[in-house]
Formats: C-alpha cells, structure tokens, sequence
C-alpha cells in the first residue's frame, strides 16, 4: 500500500469512528512522515485535547512546527514534552536544535550537553557544540567537540570542514589544509572546500594552487560569488581587468544584490578609467551594504569621494 492510499485508509477509518485514537495517531505520523505539517498538527492538536500528558504528542507537534518553520511553538512544544520526560534525549537534542536554528545559542548548548550526560555517544551533539562553540568564537572548545564527533563518526564530512575551518582561526593554515582536502576526498562535490582552500592561498600569494581551486569551485557552483570576486583580483594582477569585468557581471546576472561583487566591480572600472561606472556600482554596492564583507562606513567615506 502507497502512501497515500493509507492516509485515505485511515481518514475513512476516523470517519466512521473519530474515537479510535490509535487511528489518529498513526495517521498523524503518517501526515508527518509526507510533508503534510499543516493536517499532522491538526490531529495531533485533536489528541493532545485528549491526551495532554502524552510527551510524545507534544514532541510530534514540535517537530511539525519545526518543519513549518515556527521555532517559537515548537520551543513550546518540546518545553511541554520535558515538563512530562525530563530526561528524553530526543525531545532534549531537538529544543537545543530549535534554539540552534532561532541562533539563541547560548540556550542551545546546555541541551546538547545534557543529552551527551545521557548518551555520551551522541555524534550529532557533539557537532552541534563544535558549531556552537565557532559561533560564540570558542575555537578550543569547538575543536575539541569536532573532535569528539569524527571520533564517533568518521564519516561525518561537515565536521573535518568546521574543523579545518577552527583550525584557520586559531592560525594553524597546514592542519586547516589538511582536513579541507580531507573533505574533498570525503565529498569531491562540496564545492566550499574547494573555495576555502582558494582563499586560503590567495592569501598566501599562491596563486596558482589559488586559480586551480576557484576553477574547481565555479564548476561546482557557477554562482559562487565570492569565488568570482577572488577569480576576478587575481585576473586583475595580471592586468586582465576587461576579463574581470565580465566575470563579475555575469557574478551580477546571478545575484544582483551582492555588496562585495558590485564594489570589486566599482574598482576594475576604476582601474580602466571608467569613473561613470565606478561611481555606478559603488552606489549599487552602497546599496546593498548588508552582503558586504567589510564596514559599510568605509564604502560611504569612499562614494562620497568619488562624487
């Protein structure tokens, strides 16, 4: 039986008999189970009418809320599930996970660690505090918990790319090197590995190694922005700023909105002589100075030199 065919079965059954809780539970986790959050909420709201101390339902309804991208009622949810099991590993990693993704991280961490106080061989935990940790810039403790979770997972490619990632910010550039190529021989189409080591010999003055991962990058991902604007300075040193122009406009065809695009655009025209169109997309990147990677204060000071 498909699918479908069972939410039906099971929607027939409850017409006949809105009572038989059993049927709308199973048909509440089958609504869930194929993207249909709205009516899954809906029953399991019927039943926790019904049941207001069944944890589980009050888990369920979290995760639904969850998929619907409602953190607050789902945060709601799970706290209502632990008033019931406080001590439920699932319903703890997924209230830290909901604080995760609202970013209130210093909520987050307290939840993953109890869940490791339950199940210290929880390798997703462990992730989730390496992430936490990079956030809140505890680049030690975030290795430490990377660590632990490739410890427990090997496979885990996101955790040797956050920890190459830690390892660059503590200025350890060969282990940062190491486990970047690590997750290419893990997943040879991240195409963010390829760009980080990019970037990371651009600035090493490497350039070769530097072009050789931008060709990479763009392949993967043909709108990668910031590979574009890196591609694009380095053509620039060998004086190719015609060539970086129209790379960085076909960046623009992408992602219009791209602060740091539009301004490495605003400098090549500078380069040619072209004072109209730098003056152009200065204001364009000034425009969108929320996407751009350096103080918006510094472009404005820039613009109005320029008028």
């Amino acid at each position: 039986m498909d699918n479908l065919s069972k939410i039906n079965e099971l929607n027939e059954l409850l017409e006949k008999n809105p009572t038989d809780f059993k049927a709308r539970r199973e048909l509440a986790v089958e609504l869930m189970s194929n993207g249909y959050n709205e009516e899954a909420l809906k029953q399991l709201y019927y039943l926790l009418k019904r049941f207001p101390e069944d944890s589980r339902l009050h888990y369920n309804a979290g995760i639904v809320l969850e998929n619907l991208k409602e953190f607050d009622k789902a945060i709601i949810s799970y706290q209502n599930a632990l008033k019931i099991s406080p001590d439920e590993p699932d319903f703890l990693y997924n209230l830290g996970y909901a604080y995760l993704q609202k970013q209130d991280f210093d909520k987050a961490i307290p939840f993953f660690l109890r869940v490791l106080q339950l199940e210290e061989d929880d390798a997703n935990s462990y992730f989730n505090l390496g992430y936490l940790y990079s956030k809140k810039e505890e680049h030690n403790m975030s290795i430490k918990c990377l660590k632990a979770a490739i410890g427990l997972n090997s496979q885990d490619f996101l955790a040797y790319f956050y920890l190459a990632y830690e390892y660059d910010k503590i200025g350890e550039r060969e282990l940062c090197k190491e486990y970047y190529n690590k997750v290419i021989e893990m997943s040879p189409d991240y195409s963010w590995a390829y760009f980080n080591l990019a970037s990371i010999y651009f600035e090493e003055g490497e350039i070769e190694k530097a072009m050789t991962f931008l060709h990479k990058t763009l392949e993967l991902n043909p709108k990668d922005d910031g590979a574009s604007v890196i591609f694009s300075k380095i053509l620039a040193k060998q004086n190719m700023f015609y060539e970086a122009i129209e790379l960085l406009k076909n960046a623009l065809i992408n992602n219009p909105y791209n602060g740091d695009v539009n301004y490495t655009l605003a400098r090549m025209y500078k380069e040619t002589g072209d004072f109209e169109q730098y003056k152009y997309y200065l204001k364009e990147a000034l425009n969108n100075y929320q996407t751009l990677s350096f103080d918006a204060k510094l472009l404005k000071s820039e613009y109005d030199r320029a008028q």
